[in-house]
């Protein structure tokens, strides 16, 4: 929620000091984050309604779908239970035109109401939405209005407020529609005029009573982009402040000239490509400039970011012989892969390496412990492991976050708060578009690998409608019977509600054609060890069709692996589609990605079909689900304060850096008790 400061005390003070708000109404507000009357007034509307025109009951039983007002007198009022915990209320109702339903759902406090009406043949307004039943047409949760408590008139806007158990949707306007005046005349506005009117946005105290009592949608939307500014600032002020901050750490450096860093490139298994060689570069020119290096290296799947990586991580090695690098994956598969692929390389240049992760025995992680604490390993490489409170580094140089979207700020922050000398360099192969690269990135500097290094085949996308799959599983064993693999990926391990399913899946192929050639199941409830020998089976062959989960979207690097199968596609980002395909296609021959969705998906789904360009994805995938889904604010938690406003576009990003550049404006906003800020996004 926005942090808004205020001219005084009043509006500080808690919700129960509000007629009709008491200990337990105050419980079930807070479950809403409305503890003070301010959090009231900030409380952001989901959407607006209109009131409709009044009918009658017979036209409104011919409007099923859409929303009715109709003036009636109530007849018989039956209870029943609908499902374990839903109470119902079924009114008949009735005017000179017909009789019809009226559906109140956990609402026991009506009853008494409902029959008093009915009793005296009072006349009563009610508004809702008229679904269909086995009874008939109904009114399904209407608003009621009454001579003394009229519903607004046909055309009014209101606002739809998220509501709670015990909290409804009534009880919410009129509490917030009693305080929004108050309010709106208190909060501080800190955005000059100008700034205001070249955005099109009105005043903050005016925004909030526009907020809750618009006029139109115009208004109201107007009013909702001046609050996604306001929740803006406080992060772009704190972005400013931590760039400000990085400015006086000095950091070590590796004193190379280009011919050792030649020397260094050459030393690594494959020679770079083009993109390769200049993120190289740029890494080198961080680490070699006094300050610790803040950099985002971003690849699209299978251009060889891990390569940059490795040269990175060699060069720490150089800043000084007490001189250790992290290596930070988000799996334990992912962490293992890494290892498997750089432990023997490192070690041959005498430089020891350690795996830490999670499901180590006990005294095999504190002896890997042992050996981090006193600088013997110098590489290491793990999962959440190396964030543990446990785990300390002799001097760590050189932190890379693998897969960096998956982690959440608190998370990146716990090894930089103790190392804040040490460089950072985070690496996605989850393509940024410049709005979330301006909005959450603020105190890094990019480094992008265009391009996959040579020798790699040809990967289609085809969208399979329901008719071809059975075509599709031909090809499949047509494919393995040449010593191919093939992945099926599903959203869920085990099914609800007829989702595709790991388990179910697999279940069902080992019954079918496909099963003579081998056919594996990974997924995350899964033992290490049952796992680990899953994939050694198929990364050998002894099995060619491996079903799992989205475990196997990152770093399971399998060659000879030419087709993706991906069930229940509908169900994934764009940008998450194609990273999962990126887990083909790595070899000389050509790949293939099939998309089993829903109909109604394939709209979306098409653009897969057009392009590889995982930036142009990445920019389809925001336009369509928002900032905050594809920096992972909504699954991880909270990444980024304000992105997961619907309301915020480049833009407004644009405006709010502009704004808090000035140093006595961005003073007042951090001053409004925001948290400290981070040390990196």
């Amino acid at each position: 929620m926005v942090e808004i400061s205020a001219a005084g005390d009043s509006i500080e003070r808690p919700v129960t000091t509000l007629p009709g708000v008491g200990p337990v109404r105050a419980e079930r507000l807070a479950r809403l984050g409305l503890v003070r009357v301010l959090d009231l007034a900030l409380f952001v509307p989901r959407g607006l309604e209109r009131q409709g025109e009044r009918s009658t009951v017979a036209a409104a039983c011919e409007a099923v779908g859409a929303e009715c007002s109709v003036r009636v007198t109530v007849g018989s009022v039956r209870w029943f239970r609908s499902g374990r915990r839903r109470s119902v209320f079924a009114a008949q109702i009735r005017d000179e035109t017909g009789e019809m339903r009226a559906l109140f759902f956990n609402q026991p406090w009506l009853r008494k109401r409902l029959l008093a009406w009915a009793e005296a043949g009072e006349e009563i307004e009610l508004h809702g939405r008229v679904v269909p039943t086995k009874s008939g047409p109904a009114l399904q949760s209407p608003r009621v209005g009454t001579d003394e408590r009229p519903l607004p008139e046909p055309g009014t806007v209101m606002p739809i407020y998220p509501t709670t158990d015990g909290v409804g949707q009534a009880f919410l306007r009129g509490l917030i529609a009693a305080v929004a005046e108050e309010c709106a005349a208190c909060v501080e506005e800190l955005v000059d005029e100008a700034s205001l009117a070249r955005l099109g946005l009105p005043g903050l105290g005016r925004a909030i009573r526009e907020l809750h009592s618009p006029a139109d949608e115009k208004t109201f939307l107007a009013a909702r982009r001046r609050l996604a500014l306001e929740g803006l600032l406080a992060a772009q002020a704190r972005l400013f402040e931590v760039r400000e901050a990085a400015r006086g750490i000095r950091a070590p450096g590796h004193a190379l000239g280009k011919r050792e860093l030649a020397a260094l490139r050459e030393g690594l298994p494959h020679s770079p490509t083009r993109g390769q060689q200049s993120a190289m570069e740029e890494v080198a020119r961080d680490m070699d400039s006094g300050r610790p290096m803040r950099r985002l290296l971003q690849g699209d799947v299978g251009s060889g970011k891990t390569l940059v990586v490795e040269f990175a991580l060699a060069l720490a090695l150089r800043t000084g012989p007490e001189a250790q690098a992290a290596f930070l994956a988000p799996t334990e598969l992912l962490a293992e892969q890494h290892f498997a692929s750089l432990a023997a390389r490192f070690a041959a240049q005498g430089d020891p390496c350690v795996l830490l992760t999670g499901s180590m025995g006990r005294a095999e992680r504190e002896e890997a412990e042992r050996a981090v604490a006193q600088g013997q390993a110098r590489v290491v490489i793990g999962t959440h492991a190396l964030l543990a409170e446990r785990t300390r580094f002799r001097r760590l140089d050189l932190l890379v976050i693998d897969e960096q979207q998956r982690f959440g700020v608190a998370q990146k922050e716990l090894l930089l708060a103790r190392e804040r000398r040490a460089h950072l360099l985070l690496v996605t192969a989850t393509p940024i578009p410049r709005t979330l690269a301006l909005a959450c990135l603020g105190d890094l500097d990019v480094s992008r690998i265009d391009g996959v290094p040579p020798g790699r085949g040809r990967r289609r996308t085809r969208l399979v409608v329901p008719g071809k799959k059975r075509a599709m599983v031909r090809f499949l064993g047509e494919r393995m019977a040449e010593g191919e693999r093939v992945f099926w990926v599903t959203p869920r391990i085990e099914g609800e509600d007829g989702t595709a399913a790991a388990k179910s899946t697999w279940s069902t192929l080992r019954k079918g054609v496909l099963a003579p050639h081998g056919i594996e199941l990974v997924h995350g409830r899964q033992s290490a060890e049952e796992r680990d020998a899953a994939l050694a089976r198929f990364r050998a062959g002894t099995s060619r069709l491996l079903v799992g989960t989205t475990i196997v979207e990152v770093g399971l690097d399998v060659p000879e692996a030419t087709v993706m199968v991906i069930e229940g596609a509908e169900r994934f980002g764009l940008a998450q589609l194609h990273q999962l395909r990126g887990r083909v296609g790595r070899g000389a021959r050509e790949a293939w990605c099939f998309l089993l969705a829903a109909p109604s998906a394939r709209e979306r789904l098409e653009i897969l079909t057009e392009t590889e360009d995982g930036f142009r994805i990445a920019e389809a995938d925001l336009a369509r689900r928002g900032m905050g889904d594809i920096a992972g604010s909504r699954q991880a938690g909270a990444n980024v304060e304000g992105l997961d406003d619907p309301f915020v576009d480049l833009e407004l990003v644009e405006a709010a850096r502009s704004i808090v550049a000035d140093p006595e404006l961005r003073t007042k906003i951090l001053a409004r008790g925001a948290p400290a800020p981070p040390a990196l996004v």
